[in-house]
């Protein structure tokens, strides 16, 4: 079976840019990541930074498969993983009242607090990468490039505009609680 290759090359496009942003602000904020990670309290403190570092590297074979193509299914596959073992972390530390702490995605100007729609963002992220784990694209036209391009771009947009109106709704209740 055969992915429409414009379905494909959105998804191909949303996955490497969510990644790299993602990489770019986990090494803009390098000095915040060992902490961000020892904060979700699932590994022994010691084994935090170089946990976070192995994902940061874990991240940009993501996007470097995502965006070149080459090995894209094991990109895919592992895009995929990390997804849902992010959510499965910020689920169990949700389950545990642990709301306050940052989820570390470094998407956002802004801190953004662990949430039920986090967690969702993450297995709706997974499940518009599963295409590209069932086969192959076929050949692209012109037209189909332009629409997955497109696509990519626009999904990509909005998943930014939605990641920045969940930190802000978390800032705006921090700062009427603060000066209330």
């Amino acid at each position: 079976m055969t992915a429409d290759p414009a379905i494909a090359l959105a998804s191909r496009l949303l996955g490497a840019l969510v990644f790299a942003a993602a990489v770019a602000g986990k090494i803009r904020h390098r000095h915040e990541l060992a902490g961000v990670v020892a904060n979700y309290r699932l590994l022994p403190d010691g084994l935090a930074a170089p946990a976070a570092w192995m994902v940061v590297g874990l991240e940009c074979l993501v996007a470097l498969a995502l965006i070149s193509g080459a090995g894209l299914a094991a990109g895919a596959g592992l895009a995929i993983v990390l997804l849902v073992g992010f959510a499965l972390a910020m689920g169990l530390n949700l389950a545990r009242g642990r709301r306050e702490i940052d989820c570390g995605c470094f998407q956002s100007g802004l801190r953004q607090r662990l949430s039920t729609a986090l967690v969702l963002r993450n297995l709706l992220l997974a499940a518009l990468l599963a295409p590209l784990l069932a086969a192959a694209a076929g050949h692209a036209t012109a037209l189909q490039w332009v629409d997955g391009l497109g696509a990519g771009l626009a999904a990509y947009a909005l998943y930014q505009v939605l990641g920045e109106l969940v930190s802000l709704r978390h800032f705006s209740a921090e700062l009427r609680r603060r000066f209330a």
